[in-house]
């Protein structure tokens, strides 16, 4: 099943390339990994799915896997493989990159048929429909391209938010192909160990468009700055002024400047898309749950990016370099 339903300017959408990943991970050590750094509830049927599959450890497929994910493999690259592949034949439609192993896509349709994951699925299809139809509520008023806009200049055509309710459980994972920017996403976590919220739950809102928004906005970012690498390197010389609790989450300069473009970005959209109330309140979990108290500094300098863009800065890169001495000034400001 690969039905595409387009709403606004995003589409959702059920993958079965995205679900077998999704199960072929739950057949690693990354479920029991993952809980050890970031103990969370995770969806009944992520769960389910790993008690009806059992040990599969010695399965071609898991054990690629498994090496994969032992060699630091990021999970991006798996969803990436997986669009190689017919979404319902998963036949190599696409030539493969030339370091994956020649049978990896075999050893995958050979698990897919092995563990008969159609009819799994299939059994468990009023789940994800129901999470279909949440994601779709969640994103029927939803148009991005405006406000990335703002940002970039090349941005791709189409926008995709696949719900996945197998594994990574705790992450969403974004990426680029064909032209498509795909955002794979969990349900919103719960605090502790209860399982999940609905995706258009309206307490939980900011959490759904902020992986989607936020993933796009990260990828389009990465692609920008990689065409100048100098320009990073430049800005990176200067530490960004962000409390410890963030330094720990994110020790490199890089990753703290994408989280904290992502999640601006989310908050700027929040604020001139939605309401005044639900940027407020995402602002204050931003700031209590994960201690970014420069996020609304970071807006701020944002909107400076994006009022003096095609005059002062050109480009994302001509910006980055001037990005740490606009925050250290702006978290001042913000302050007084």
């Amino acid at each position: 099943m690969s039905e595409t339903r387009v709403l606004a300017d995003v589409k959702v959408r059920i993958d079965d390339r995205v679900r077998l990943i999704g199960a072929l991970l739950a057949m690693t050590s990354y479920p029991n990994d993952i809980q050890r750094i970031r103990p969370h509830g995770t969806h009944i049927h992520a769960r389910n799915t790993r008690r009806t599959l059992g040990d599969l450890s010695a399965d071609p497929a898991v054990m690629q896997a498994q090496a994969m994910l032992d060699a630091k493999t990021p999970l991006e690259t798996f969803f990436t493989l997986a669009m190689h592949l017919h979404p319902e034949t998963l036949e190599v439609v696409r030539p493969l990159p030339g370091w994956v192993p020649a049978d990896w896509a075999t050893n995958l349709k050979g698990f897919s048929k092995r563990t008969h994951l159609s009819l799994w699925f299939d059994k468990e299809r009023l789940i994800w429909e129901k999470a279909q139809h949440e994601a779709e509520r969640a994103f029927s008023k939803v148009a991005f391209k405006p406000i990335l806009g703002e940002f970039f200049d090349s941005i791709p055509t189409s926008f995709v938010f696949i719900p996945h309710l197998l594994y990574p459980t705790e992450r969403e994972v974004t990426i680029l192909f064909d032209n498509e920017l795909i955002c794979i996403a969990p349900p919103p976590l719960a605090w502790g160990d209860n399982p999940p919220w609905p995706y258009d739950d309206p307490s939980m809102l900011y959490y759904t468009l902020r992986n989607a928004l936020g993933g796009f906005g990260k990828l389009l970012l990465d692609r920008a700055i990689d065409d100048n690498p100098s320009a990073i390197e430049e800005a990176a010389a200067q530490a960004l002024p962000v409390n410890e609790q963030f330094r720990i989450a994110f020790p490199a300069w890089r990753d703290q400047f994408r989280e904290l473009f992502a999640n601006a970005l989310t908050a700027l959209y929040l604020e001139d898309y939605v309401n005044e109330r639900e940027y407020r309140a995402f602002v204050l979990i931003e700031q209590r749950m994960r201690g970014m108290n420069i996020l609304p500094g970071t807006v701020s300098v944002m909107r400076r990016f994006m009022q003096e863009r095609g005059s002062k800065f050109q480009s994302i890169n001509d910006w980055v370099r001037v990005f740490p001495k606009q925050l250290r000034v702006a978290k001042r400001l913000v302050s007084l």
